[in-house]
């Protein structure tokens, strides 16, 4: 009777438990994915201006030299690889901010109903030790690994955010940063196309026709700037491409796996059922 009492007062706890957050990590946990997703939304922006840039100047009929040929040829040879990169890019950060979005539900899922899962796990345990002799130790047993496994759940999803982090902080973010900076070069000229300066009082013709130079205008200083900055805009877009394919195959391959090798491994290892024997042997003999 007294370890029926002791078991549903620990399910209480687990149950109370599953409302308040673990200090320390979970607030790190919860920071990392809401940095990494603002990070990656960042760079998806910034990417997609440089893409609209691109496409922009691809589009435009810039007279630089006599019939534009040779300028012509030179747009295509810099701003097709360029336009390119940034289409694989913003495939690979849409697919890296879905897989740290998909891991933050599962960390809040994991969060709320992994104690709630033990309580309730524990509860349905108490009848059990009321069975006698060997039918109620083999039944038992694997309702003790179903909690501890549950329990390595609930601290495996933080620990594993938080080993993402520590790979993005100290080997990735240096590199991103300083790409996203020296694509600023570009990005910012997005905006510059999109504005046009006022009427100022002007009449329909004479402010369509100022509208249109001014926009040719920013289109060649547009162009110069990627011409400058080709090598640069290269190299960075490369940059993040392979910073965010490391972050997404260790998110979503090694992490996920090694977690899955491990849960695997305890559960039908020896240690596990030596560990889960023994509890259920003093459970069976102070009942």
């Amino acid at each position: 009777m007294k370890v029926s009492l002791l078991i549903v007062v620990v399910a209480a706890l687990f149950f109370a438990a599953s409302f308040v957050k673990l200090p320390g990590i979970d607030r790190l946990a919860n920071d990392y994915f809401s940095e990494s997703i603002k990070a990656a939304t960042l760079a998806y922006a910034t990417t997609r201006a440089v893409n609209a840039v691109v496409s922009v100047v691809k589009e435009s009929q810039l007279e630089f030299a006599p019939a534009g040929v040779g300028i012509s040829v030179a747009a295509g040879q810099v701003l097709d690889p360029i336009d390119d990169m940034t289409e694989r890019l913003s495939t690979m950060l849409v697919a890296a901010i879905a897989s740290i979005g998909i891991q933050k539900i599962g960390f809040e899922i994991g969060m709320a109903i992994s104690f709630k899962a033990v309580s309730i796990v524990l509860l349905l345990s108490v009848p059990l030790l009321w069975l006698n002799g060997a039918s109620g130790a083999s039944l038992l047993q694997p309702a003790i690994k179903l909690c501890l496994i549950l329990l390595l759940l609930r601290f495996m999803l933080p620990l594993a955010a938080m080993v993402s982090d520590a790979v993005y902080t100290t080997w990735l973010k240096p590199g991103v940063e300083s790409s996203l900076e020296r694509l600023s070069v570009v990005s910012d000229s997005y905006s510059e196309l999109n504005s046009l300066s006022p009427e100022q009082n002007e009449g329909f013709f004479s402010s369509l026709t100022r509208n249109a130079s001014e926009q040719v205008e920013k289109t060649r200083r547009a162009f110069s700037i990627m011409m400058q900055n080709a090598e640069n805009i290269v190299a960075s877009l490369l940059s993040l491409l392979t910073a965010y394919l490391t972050i997404f195959v260790v998110q979503v391959l090694l992490l996920p796996l090694t977690m899955l090798w491990l849960l695997l491994s305890l559960f039908r290892g020896k240690p596990m059922d030596e560990f889960s024997g023994r509890i259920v042997n003093r459970m069976l003999s102070a009942s």
